[in-house]
């Protein structure tokens, strides 16, 4: 492929990460109305306790990271490459940077922003969060060495400038535990832009580096395989979250989050593909 139609691939692919991704924070939005959410006598009456009802998003992140892995994994298998990716993860170093990409992008740096959310109320949240491609290119810069022209860096800048105008609607209202809130959303800053600098390390410098290749898609179903584990393991037993699982599976709520969790998986298989043709600090921006 050459350059001009490795670029204009890779920021068609990126903007088709933004439209996914927008459409997924949609719908799982709506998802969240539902009363095992927001209602907190019901939510008790099914046995679920206060801290789960509290930090319930990381519930449904669980059931969103686990459908993705899923549906990546059924387009792996279907292209007989499933075998490939656990032999990526045990036998390769691209494969442990991967399942470290996995842990600081989803568990913490998800995490992290819903804890910001929480405790610096989502306005600040979502404001501070927006910046994290910024520091996602300097970071690709200084490890990298990824190069942008004068109009890339005025294109991301103005890119962050609107998503922060967008995102900063402060109510006037600031809650006494802002300041750990804007720790956790300087945590979930550094947890996207480190995943996706790691990512784009994998696809720059490990190329060939292995007797196992791996592509982007095979990268991806690590990543949701990692999160999804780790989920599961930590995350769920620490926040007592399996009663509230319980009840998402019976209610039948979790046949959305496995529709809306192809949205992500589009995402990313969009997203480490874009990384892969136009590099970390472009690839993120979009």
């Amino acid at each position: 492929m050459d350059t001009e139609k490795k670029l204009r691939k890779g920021l068609l692919l990126g903007i088709l990460v933004g439209i996914a991704w927008g459409l997924d924070g949609v719908l799982m939005g709506r998802l969240g109305l539902n009363s095992i959410f927001t209602d907190s006598a019901y939510a008790f009456s099914k046995g679920i306790s206060e801290k789960s009802f509290l930090y319930s998003p990381l519930v449904t992140a669980f059931f969103h990271e686990s459908f993705c892995f899923l549906w990546v994994a059924v387009v792996l298998l279907y292209h007989k490459q499933l075998k490939q990716v656990f032999k990526l993860l045990f036998t390769t170093k691209k494969g442990k940077a991967t399942a470290i990409a996995a842990l600081v992008g989803s568990p913490i740096g998800m995490s992290a922003y819903l804890l910001a959310i929480k405790y610096a109320t989502a306005p600040y949240a979502s404001s501070i969060s927006v910046v994290y491609p910024g520091v996602g290119a300097i970071l690709s810069y200084l490890i990298l060495k990824e190069r942008l022209s004068l109009r890339a860096v005025t294109g991301i800048a103005i890119s962050l400038t609107g998503s922060f105008m967008l995102g900063f609607r402060p109510t006037g209202d600031i809650p006494d535990t802002f300041l750990k809130g804007i720790l956790f959303a300087v945590i979930a800053v550094f947890g996207w832009a480190s995943e996706g600098v790691i990512i784009g390390f994998v696809m720059k410098y490990s190329k060939g580096e292995d007797h196992v290749e791996a592509t982007p898609q095979q990268c991806l179903c690590l990543r949701y395989f990692i999160s999804m584990i780790a989920y599961a393991l930590v995350v769920l037993p620490a926040i007592q979250g399996y009663p509230m699982a319980k009840e998402i599976v019976t209610s039948g709520l979790v046949v959305r989050y496995a529709m809306i969790a192809i949205l992500g998986a589009i995402t990313y298989l969009s997203w480490y593909k874009a990384v892969d043709l136009v590099g970390c600090a472009m690839g993120t921006a979009l």
